[in-house]
């Protein structure tokens, strides 16, 4: 009886594993490709989120309030401020057509009408996990660079701030594509949000 050489199905069978999951990835990426489009009006470019409903900010490399390399401290002017103020610091990034803090730099976004709307607000964190896709950690930033322009590999501000300390919020690392804890006062990018999202996946801290 002859012997079957069994040892050499063993690359052969991860060859074509290793080919499935190639594709599938490829398929993957195609599919949530399809999800945004770029919303066009008054020659200002927004993007819209098919899956969760919501749309985002447009940056551009044009100085000025939209400019991809503004940064602002975190800021909420309507948090407490008692005994340990949670407000966060004012005008404490570098940026051109607002104060540089993502209050007032809010302010002047629904000021401008930007995209033909004024109810543009800080994403959650949430909300900015649902456009990160982890899969592109190896070559950032996590997210779509074809709709999501000028987007750094760097700390983006959200909503959140941080429960358990007062001068302290959440902020989305599009190096990594995860969150992260920082000081209020701390310069990072901002990319604004509008509407309410539907099928937002749960960032748990």
């Amino acid at each position: 009886m002859k012997k079957h050489p069994k040892k050499a199905l063993i690359p052969a069978l991860a060859l074509l594993l290793t080919a499935s999951c190639g594709q599938d990835q490829a398929a993957d990426t195609a599919a949530d490709k399809s999800l945004f489009s770029l919303v066009t009006t008054h020659n200002e470019a927004c993007i819209l989120d098919s899956r969760t409903g919501l749309m985002w900010q447009g940056k551009t490399d044009v100085a000025g309030l939209h400019n991809y390399q503004n940064t602002y401290s975190w800021y909420e002017p309507n948090e407490a401020n008692g005994e340990l103020d949670y407000r966060g610091t004012e005008n404490g990034g570098e940026c051109a057509g607002s104060s540089c803090d993502t209050w007032h730099f809010v302010q002047a976004v629904n000021e401008a009408g930007y995209c033909g709307h004024n109810d543009w607000r800080m994403p959650g964190k949430d909300e900015l996990f649902s456009i990160s896709d982890v899969r592109l950690a190896d070559n950032p930033p996590t997210v779509d660079a074809d709709y999501f322009a000028f987007t750094q590999a760097a700390e983006y501000w959200s909503a959140n701030d941080y429960s358990f300390q007062w001068d302290a919020a959440w902020a989305w690392n599009f190096r990594f594509g995860h969150d992260r804890v920082d000081w209020k006062k701390s310069p990072k990018y901002v990319r604004l949000v509008r509407g309410t999202g539907e099928n937002l996946p749960e960032v748990k801290e």
